[in-house]
């Protein structure tokens, strides 16, 4: 290969920069690879060649095709890619090498499947909110701070009233729109911060982080009212609150499960 100063020239006539291949891998060591590691991918290279703008188009099973622009822009009518039509990295000026752009693509691609994947692993695919495995974990971290620092949180259970037997009737589709329902409104309802799960068929949890009484009424008027145009969807909730109940993630859970059947008037045994 013949030495360029910026890069070498491979067998095939393209220059092929080390810079690019070391320095992704320098990113992924240090950054967790997620969206914003496509953003800063692209910073990357728009300092790199003076680019005024650039667009990763990047294709994923599930989500179609994706597009990420430079500075997290908007794709409007102005974007270098928008008459693109398949996967690829499109710069302005376009002085990027097709090489280099391939890497780019290969990256980007690899940390939007990772994060789509991480995803999956810890969301309930029905509500798109946390699953139990996350949740736990999410549990644990905000009990030990809680017991390190003395910062309050409220974990709330929440089940669905009559569900079995909405569902019975009306059958699984209703019954799986009902919950995507309950957990759209739930995103909705929590604030910066909270981790709402469902911990399995119409059980759900809630960490609202720095509340106590008065933040937990709130969010639950939040709730209902949007839950308004849905009168099926009624739930009971139980409360347990850290440090004040306990900081131990079990107790807090028994605690607040116990509170939650006795409003069902359920004595649990």
């Amino acid at each position: 290969m013949a030495d360029t100063g910026s890069g070498e020239i491979d067998s095939t006539g393209q220059l092929h920069e080390p810079w690019v291949f070391l320095t992704m891998l320098d990113q992924m060591s240090t950054n967790e690879v997620n969206i914003g590691f496509i953003y800063s991918v692209l910073d990357l290279l728009a300092r790199r060649y003076r680019l005024n703008d650039a667009v990763v188009v990047l294709r994923d099973e599930a989500l179609g095709t994706q597009a990420f622009r430079l500075g997290q822009k908007s794709l409007m009518n102005d974007s270098p890619a928008n008459a693109a039509t398949v996967p690829g990295v499109f710069c302005e000026p376009d002085v990027v090498p097709y090489v280099v752009r391939d890497v780019v693509r290969n990256v980007c691609q690899l940390a939007l499947t990772l994060h789509l994947a991480r995803h999956s692993a810890d969301h309930d695919p029905l509500t798109n909110i946390a699953n139990r495995r996350h949740f736990d974990t999410a549990l644990r971290n905000a009990a030990v701070q809680s017991a390190r620092y003395g910062w309050a949180f409220t974990l709330v259970l929440i089940d669905l009233n009559g569900f079995k037997a909405v569902n019975d009737r009306l059958g699984h589709a209703v019954g799986d729109d009902m919950l995507r329902s309950f957990g759209w409104a739930l995103r909705r309802s929590v604030r910066s911060g909270d981790t709402t799960a469902r911990m399995g068929g119409d059980e759900f949890a809630i960490i609202l982080a720095n509340a106590e009484g008065t933040e937990v009424l709130a969010f639950t008027e939040r709730l209902r009212a949007l839950l308004v145009s849905l009168p099926e969807l009624d739930f009971s909730v139980g409360t347990a609150t850290s440090p004040g109940d306990s900081t131990d993630p079990a107790e807090l859970y028994r605690i607040a499960d116990a509170r939650l059947y006795e409003k069902k008037g359920i004595v649990l045994r």
